[in-house]
């Protein structure tokens, strides 16, 4: 998503942070009218925090335009010093959004959780799309309540009675992805081709196993695949040894539309996914339609 996205994130946060940071002295973590006060990098765990910490505190997310690549995201000076009054930072972490981490030193009070070396026990140069593993959310949410308890310990039951009503609202996200994992079990081909490995969370737990490694970490590092690497892929398309193609509808790359082209050409399902949360939707109804696509792809494809 690097490619598409670079020069509008540039655009959108131009102002850095480099001489706010430089002369701020270090703040402590503070509350808003003895609220709890949080910021996450992104909406869909900023989502979480929310939903966990409710009329207790106030929640910044700060990446919540689907147009911005966290990637490349600047922070602005506003953005820094929120960090530094915050008493909860909430990052990707593995890489993804390491700004973060050169701003929580503004905030050596507050509890800073980096999801993937934190909960997931990931390190960097792992798959950082984290938030496609259906295992995520539920482990934030928990977290969140504990860090937020140790902030308030009279309000713990509130925080895991929030922590709990929000992981059952995603029950239905592991619904769907039963069934397509009922159906996957009676598919004889299993591999799928992605543009680059923000669905393979998703992919895995669905049942699914991805064959394109090479050219989804090429795409993933701005680096132009191989001409033997996109000649085997548009073979194994034509030739339907792939169950379906995974693409993201948010990056723009010539060769990547040509081989979603040419699975569309050749009859092969073609499922469009998003690295980030869509205007008008929440993390659950975002997770819906996309498994409920793929859904409709296999159970269509299995008739």
């Amino acid at each position: 998503m690097k490619k598409t996205l670079k020069l509008l994130t540039l655009i959108i946060t131009f102002i850095g942070t480099a001489t706010f940071i430089a002369g701020c002295s270090q703040s402590t973590s503070s509350t808003k009218n003895n609220k709890i006060t949080v910021t996450a990098t992104t909406d869909f765990y900023g989502e979480v925090a929310k939903a966990v910490v409710g009329n207790k505190g106030h929640v910044t997310s700060v990446i919540n335009n689907p147009s911005v690549d966290p990637h490349d995201y600047e922070p602005t000076s506003k953005i820094a010093k929120e960090v530094a009054n915050s008493n909860v930072l909430v990052a990707n972490g593995v890489g993804y959004d390491g700004w973060m981490s050169r701003l929580a030193k503004n905030a050596p009070k507050a509890t800073y959780i980096k999801v993937g070396e934190d909960l997931l026990d990931k390190k960097d140069g792992d798959n950082p799309h984290l938030w496609y593993n259906p295992k995520t959310m539920p482990k934030l949410a928990n977290d969140l309540a504990k860090h937020f308890s140790k902030l308030q310990p009279k309000n713990e039951a509130y925080f895991k009675a929030n922590a709990k009503q929000y992981i059952k609202s995603l029950a239905s996200i592991n619904q769907q992805i039963k069934r397509i994992n009922a159906v996957a079990k009676k598919t004889t081909n299993k591999e799928v081709y992605v543009s680059e490995p923000v669905f393979d969370y998703a992919l895995q737990a669905a049942g699914f196993k991805v064959a394109d490694h090479s050219f989804e970490e090429d795409t993933e590092n701005d680096v132009d695949p191989s001409p033997k690497t996109i000649k085997t892929m548009q073979t194994n398309i034509k030739n339907h040894k792939i169950a379906f193609f995974v693409f993201n509808k948010q990056v723009d790359s010539k060769t990547v539309n040509n081989l979603v082209s040419l699975a569309r050409k050749n009859n092969v399902p073609v499922l469009a996914v998003t690295e980030t949360l869509p205007s008008g939707k929440t993390y659950k109804t975002w997770m819906l339609s996309q498994y409920q696509q793929l859904y409709k792809i296999i159970s269509t494809t299995e008739k």
